[in-house]
């Protein structure tokens, strides 16, 4: 199955639910700092991951109560299908997240030039790699659950296609279980992003502290040295003798004393 394939998948799907609160997510703040955006990130993630685990324990519910029924009322059905929906969608999340990470990454680097290169390019590489790995776990799921990736290609196909395998005790089972690791497999990644973003955030802010010691330390210096250069900066003044200082002299000059 073709990468592309099923990127079109995890659209189709997310596009099937209307936004569910509890699973929504946000754009990090615009006005934000790079480091900031990256922390905003992690607790994104972090309330990505709390929902994912909740869906995956959601499909567990619904897999053992009809794992023995034959046939399934309409109305389960429909149930049944909202939280495998979510799940494919919150996986299309977590390679957006994955595709964020990078983005703040490389943008903190082209700002800040002396930043390590080598760390930057580590943190893209491990979100490459976990969006990656996720997109090979969902291509397995999928896969075993014996389903057509092309008949997910719109929202109204994408729903036939899961009610069709709901109907069927034997593809209904494995629809279940490939919806089960799906999940897993997302929560698995968000772990592993929130863990980088974390990181990440820790080593750019201590870089960012240690850069504004650096050019406190200079300004200090800075002005110490002009100080003993050029004093405390006042003009000088004419110094005051003991018998009248230069007024004195001045007044006596042009009285002719």
């Amino acid at each position: 199955m073709k990468k592309q394939s099923i990127r079109r998948v995890f659209l189709a799907i997310l596009m099937a639910l209307p936004p569910v609160p509890a699973l929504a997510g946000g754009a990090v703040t615009g006005g934000a700092t790079l480091p900031e955006q990256i922390v905003q990130e992690a607790t994104l993630i972090q309330s990505k991951i709390s929902g994912a685990e909740r869906l995956v324990e959601q499909i567990q519910q619904y897999e053992n109560m009809v794992q023995n029924m034959v046939t399934l009322p309409q109305s389960l059905v429909n149930r049944i299908l909202q939280p495998i929906d979510q799940i494919y969608g919150m996986a299309a999340q977590a390679q957006q997240l994955g595709t964020n990470a990078m983005n703040i990454a490389n943008q903190f680097q082209n700002i800040n030039a002396s930043f390590n290169p080598q760390l930057t390019d580590e943190y893209t590489q491990k979100y490459e790699s976990i969006t990656t790995g996720l997109n090979n776990a969902l291509n397995t799921a999928i896969q075993a659950a014996n389903l057509n990736p092309d008949a997910f290609a719109t929202q109204a196909q994408a729903e036939q296609a899961i009610s069709q395998a709901l109907q069927n005790p034997q593809s209904r089972n494995a629809l279940l279980q490939g919806a089960v690791e799906a999940g897993q497999a997302t929560v698995s990644a968000l772990t592993q992003m929130q863990q980088t973003a974390n990181t990440e955030a820790s080593a750019e802010m201590e870089w960012r502290k240690n850069q504004l010691a650096y050019q406190t330390s200079q300004v200090a210096a800075n002005q110490e040295a002009t100080q003993a250069l050029y004093g405390n900066g006042t003009n000088p003044q004419p110094a005051v003798s003991a018998s009248g200082g230069t007024l004195n002299t001045l007044t006596q000059t042009l009285g002719g004393d």
